[in-house]
Formats: C-alpha cells, sequence, structure tokens
C-alpha cells in the first residue's frame, strides 16, 4: 500500500498535466453519447426541459414519412460512395505503380496530394456552381457538346437529378490519402513475384487480378469498412448544398437528426436519431472487424 501512495506521489506531477486532457475527453467525447442515450427516450426540447415518455420518440420516427424515405435514400448514397472509395483510388495507385521512373513516380504522388490542401466545404461550394442550372460550368459543357440551349437540369434543384448530382460530386474521385495506401501496399509487393509473373506471360490484368488485389485485400477491407461507418455519419453535401432536398429527395438520417434538433428543438427526436444510428454503425463495425480476422 505505501508502495503504491509512494508511485501515486512521484507519478502526480505528470497526472495533473493530463488531466485537461482527460477532462476534455469527458466532456467532449464520452458525455455527449451517453447524454443521448439518456434523452433518447425523454421529451426534451432545447429550453431543456425534459419529460420521460420511453420509446415514444421511436415509435413517432417510424410513424414520420420523411424519416422513413430518408433511409433508403442513405443507401441510395452509400452504395456508390463505396465504389468511389475503393476502385478509383485503386486505379491510379496502379498507374503510379507501373510507372518504372522513381523521380517521375514521386512527383505523381505530390500531384495526387495537392488537391487535399482544399477544406472539404470549398470544394462543396465550387461542385455548387458547377451545378448551377443557369450559369454553371456543366450545363455549359453539354450546351457545347450539342445539347439544346434549352436544355437545363436543376441538377441539386431536381428530384429528378439530386441523387446522382449528389453521388457524382468529386469526380474524378481521386482520394490523396487512399491512393497512398494501396501504393504502399503495391510497393510491398516482392519484385521476384511481379518478374516471375512476367516471365510466365501474365498480362498486366492478370497481374492486377491475381497478384496485385490479394495483396491489398486487407486496405481493401479497411476502405470498405470505414466507407460503410463514414457514410452513414455524413450530411455535408446535404447541409451544404441541398439542405435534404428537393422534396426530401437527398434527406438522409444524419441531416434528418441535425435538422430535427437544431431547426425544430426536438431534442430528444434528435437523440433517438443519433441512438439509432450508433447501434447500426456500431453492428457493422463488430461485423467488418469479424470479417477481418476470419480473413487474416
Amino acid at each position: 500500500m505505501r508502495g503504491l501512495l509512494f508511485q501515486f506521489r512521484n507519478s502526480l506531477p505528470a497526472y495533473l498535466l493530463l488531466s485537461p486532457l482527460f477532462v476534455g475527453l469527458l466532456l467532449f467525447a464520452y458525455y455527449p453519447p451517453v447524454s443521448s442515450f439518456i434523452h433518447a427516450f425523454s421529451d426534451w426540447n432545447i429550453y431543456g426541459e425534459t419529460k420521460w415518455i420511453g420509446l415514444h420518440n421511436f415509435k413517432m420516427l417510424f410513424q414520420d414519412p420523411i424519416f422513413v424515405h430518408s433511409i433508403p435514400t442513405l443507401f441510395y448514397l452509400l452504395i456508390p460512395s463505396l465504389f468511389v472509395a475503393i476502385v478509383p483510388p485503386f486505379i491510379v495507385a496502379e498507374m503510379i505503380f507501373s510507372v518504372r521512373r522513381v523521380g517521375i513516380s514521386y512527383w505523381y504522388r505530390v500531384l495526387v496530394l495537392i488537391p487535399m490542401v482544399v477544406p472539404g466545404t470549398v470544394v462543396l461550394l465550387i461542385w455548387q456552381y458547377i451545378y448551377d442550372p443557369q450559369s454553371g460550368l456543366l450545363n455549359t459543357l453539354l450546351h457545347t457538346f450539342g445539347f439544346p440551349e434549352d436544355y437545363k437540369p436543376g441538377w441539386l434543384g431536381d428530384s429528378q437529378y439530386a441523387l446522382f448530382s449528389l453521388n457524382f460530386l468529386g469526380f474524378p474521385w481521386i482520394g490523396g490519402t487512399s491512393v497512398l495506401i494501396y501504393l504502399a501496399g503495391l510497393m510491398n509487393i516482392s519484385k521476384e513475384v511481379i518478374e516471375s509473373a512476367e516471365l510466365e506471360g501474365a498480362s498486366f490484368l492478370q497481374r492486377v487480378w491475381h497478384i496485385d488485389i490479394p495483396s491489398i485485400m486487407g486496405q481493401v477491407k479497411f476502405f470498405l469498412i470505414l466507407g460503410i461507418i463514414s457514410g452513414m455519419q455524413d450530411y455535408s453535401k446535404q447541409l451544404v448544398l441541398t439542405q435534404g432536398g428537393p422534396n426530401y429527395s437527398t434527406m438522409v438520417p444524419g441531416y434528418y437528426m441535425y435538422s430535427v434538433g437544431f431547426s425544430f428543438g426536438r431534442m430528444g427526436e434528435a437523440c433517438a436519431i443519433g441512438v439509432m444510428l450508433f447501434v447500426v454503425i456500431f453492428f457493422f463495425s463488430l461485423l467488418g472487424i469479424k470479417y477481418l480476422k476470419m480473413n487474416d
């Protein structure tokens, strides 16, 4: 016992220095989700008034046509986003990996990383201009390639095109970090294996399919799991570009949670949406971790 007290006394300055970090972690990382779990079962508003109502918030959500419609919309956006997160960066990584001159390969990697300097919100605002139905770049290009002058889709403002527009946003979808992670995996492939495949007469596509992809399958699984988690949480496009419209065609549960809580003041209902998202994301996280372990 004295030994423990002596160790604690000697370590006290270190604990005091670390205390702001732990206090901040408790206040901003752990307290909000715990509070959400508690208030999800209450009628809680922006004025701080709280009344316990049990599962009423959850029942009301599944009777809410906007929330119910937002669930399939989430998957309409999620599935293409997984393709965007996995396939285009892999193609670019393969192209850079095929460059034999080290100097040129280095500069390609630098060029891939440069767009990361631009903040995400700025990128969204640029695409808002591109999609502008009157003077936007996209409609201008369509008219240049022979489309009639009166053909001016509303893109983000038209429920027929809104989901497509959000999925196409960010083209050509080359994430700098993803490319480098893929490239690191490709560079770990033994040169002897690649040379043996070339001597055996394997084509480029055969080498990619039978050697490269199996070698980076860990990275593919990582991007798949991370893409599912981030895709279910993200509503930045809706927040900046569409506000869930037009006619709720781009509404997703995350943005509906934000709207219900901060626009309409129904904090308890917003917490209920957050709890449901947490449960679904937690389930997919456990499933992904189990899948990774099974295939290691």
